[in-house]
């Protein structure tokens, strides 16, 4: 336990992990203020904005929260009007709040693509003849209106947070091996009493907690500010109200427990199967430097690998099994039905990793 805490230490101490933490909380709570600032509610001409915002559109919510009716939406509709202030540069109408926009997007022909090019909604269309009624009729349930804004800003600060948290990873765990050979330490750790084979799994066991720690850090933080500022409504809704598909596939009607739980998961192997690659880079390399280099490098390719191909689409979707992929929510867009598959191959390149990183160092020789 003792060497345990001792390379737990070894990583939390450095001052590349302090900065980077206090530097990927901030850049969180920034987003997530930016988030909150973009809120917009107009209720009887008066307009809100931000944090007042949210609180309005949380408030006006609760008296129609619940299943969706041609007459809840007549009401809607009869109490907020129907939005038609476009103003230049504005790609939607200024004038709305949560509840005649929702109506207006998915029970009119409204649209707004520019200052010159736009509709105002002149009537509703009955639930059953909209793409609400298709996903009613899909999933052979419900539609249920609740306030979900608080879901949408956790997705986006996830994925940014996940995506400062990966790179955190790769500096913190670069040097875990290769530092040990720069400061030419390796002959006094495979001396010491108790041998390779236990320091090896103790440098393992605390790179993967540290990941775990960042994970956790980033996914607590989220959501403590989102519940506190947004609530946590909108369980009961759909993933397509997140996601803003055009048309509501497969990928738009997942509950919204199970889109987050899938957000998570993903989020979560893809931080752990880094911080493998990142071990095994660093076993095979002598200096932090190289280390932190290479799995940079690793870390980015799939990018450019999708940006020169075809994307996620067809062999293209094994692409979503990188770490840099898996820590975005957007990814489950293209893999809602085999969103296992990258968890799967993730956890298998781990266990490669891991293993080629033990007997790499554990080889090692003056």
């Amino acid at each position: 336990m003792k060497l345990y805490q001792m390379e737990l230490y070894k990583l939390c101490c450095r001052k590349i992990f302090i900065v980077g933490a206090a530097a990927v909380m901030a850049i969180i709570l920034l987003t997530f203020w930016v988030q909150v600032m973009d809120e917009e509610a107009t209720v009887d001409g008066v307009r809100y904005e931000g944090y007042q915002a949210v609180q309005v559109n949380r408030q006006i919510t609760e008296e129609f929260k619940g299943i969706l009716t041609d007459e809840k939406a007549a009401q809607i509709i009869e109490k907020y009007g129907f939005p038609e202030k476009v103003e230049k540069g504005w790609y939607y109408f200024r004038d709305t709040n949560f509840l005649n926009n929702f109506v207006t997007t998915y029970l009119t022909d409204a649209y707004v693509n520019n200052v010159d090019d736009y509709r105002v909604a002149s009537f509703l269309y009955p639930i059953a003849e909209s793409d609400l009624g298709a996903v009613r009729e899909i999933t052979g349930k419900e539609i249920v209106l609740e306030y979900y804004k608080g879901w949408e800003s956790f997705i986006i600060v996830h994925y940014v947070g996940m995506v400062l948290g990966s790179i955190l990873v790769i500096f913190t765990v670069s040097p875990l091996f290769a530092g040990e050979w720069q400061n030419r330490m390796l002959f006094l750790l495979f001396t010491t009493k108790e041998g390779k084979e236990k320091d090896i799994t103790i440098k393992i066991k605390a790179a993967f907690t540290v990941s775990f720690i960042i994970w956790m850090g980033i996914f607590l933080l989220d959501l403590l500010l989102c519940g506190i500022v947004y609530g946590l409504d909108g369980l009961d809704c759909y993933s397509g109200v997140l996601t803003y598909l055009s048309t509501w596939r497969s990928a738009g009607i997942i509950p919204m427990p199970s889109y987050i739980f899938m957000v998570l998961m993903l989020s979560f192997f893809g931080i752990l199967s880094l911080c493998a690659i990142t071990m095994c880079i660093s076993a095979l390399c002598k200096s932090s430097f190289h280390a932190v280099t290479m799995s940079a490098v690793c870390w980015g390719a799939p990018v450019l690998v999708a940006m020169f191909t075809n994307g996620f689409h067809g062999i293209g979707k094994l692409l979503t099994a990188a770490p840099v992929f898996m820590v975005i929510g957007e990814t489950i867009d293209f893999i809602d039905d085999i969103w296992l598959m990258p968890i799967g191959i993730a956890f298998f390149v781990s266990v490669f990793c891991v293993f080629r990183a033990y007997r790499k160092y554990r080889g090692q020789r003056f």
